[in-house]
């Protein structure tokens, strides 16, 4: 009787294979850290590009809603919202202020001639030409501020106006139509054309 072999059998790879071991402990808390680290870069990317597209959509807000108030003022301003209370747009509020100022217009010695310099054109006074300011901005409700800020999603639009140049036939048939409409058209005009509120 021959001994029986004790040798125990090689494992071997098949051909083309390499060895190959598994992760080490530490091998799997570096691969854990390393992802969670690309996770919150990744999820801060997303948070600041939302955010950001937020603030656009407030700031465009508010330049729609500048530019509307421009608009009423010169079409109808007794029809302007109040002041005191916030103005809702899409999702968010919105304050403004309105400021008047009257404006001086200073001319050369060449550009004066015989006639009276505060009248042009088709007898448009100079001296009723009036500096309007319109200021609309975020809310402290919705995230801004309740004083004008520059800090927060804001428009401001400045334009020069004559008060009594009708932006179109029908703010002047507005204006007749409503009671005193056209008591008011005439103190406009005898009281130095001073439509301010």
């Amino acid at each position: 009787m021959q001994p029986t072999s004790t040798k125990r059998a090689s494992r071997s790879c098949p051909p083309g294979m390499s060895h190959r071991r598994g992760l080490t402990f530490l091998e799997a808390i570096l691969a854990v850290v390393l992802l969670s680290m690309v996770a919150m870069t990744l999820s801060n990317a997303v948070s600041f590009m939302t955010n950001m597209q937020r603030r656009m959509d407030q700031k465009l807000g508010s330049a729609e809603l500048c530019n509307r108030l421009i608009l009423q003022y010169m079409d109808e301003r007794d029809s302007l919202p109040n002041r005191s209370l916030p103005i809702e747009y899409d999702t968010a509020l919105y304050r403004w202020t309105l400021e008047e100022a009257t404006v001086k217009f200073v001319f050369d010695e060449q550009s004066l001639s015989e006639e009276d310099p505060s009248n042009v054109g088709s007898g448009v006074s100079l001296d009723r030409i009036k500096l309007i300011t319109i200021k609309v901005w975020l809310a402290g409700d919705s995230g801004g501020s309740l004083a004008y800020s520059s800090a927060v999603p804001n428009t401001v639009i400045t334009r020069l106006i004559d008060p009594l140049a009708f932006n179109n036939p029908d703010s002047l048939e507005t204006l007749l139509a409503k009671p005193g409409g056209i008591e008011q058209l005439f103190e406009d005009l005898l009281n130095g054309l001073d439509t301010g509120q």
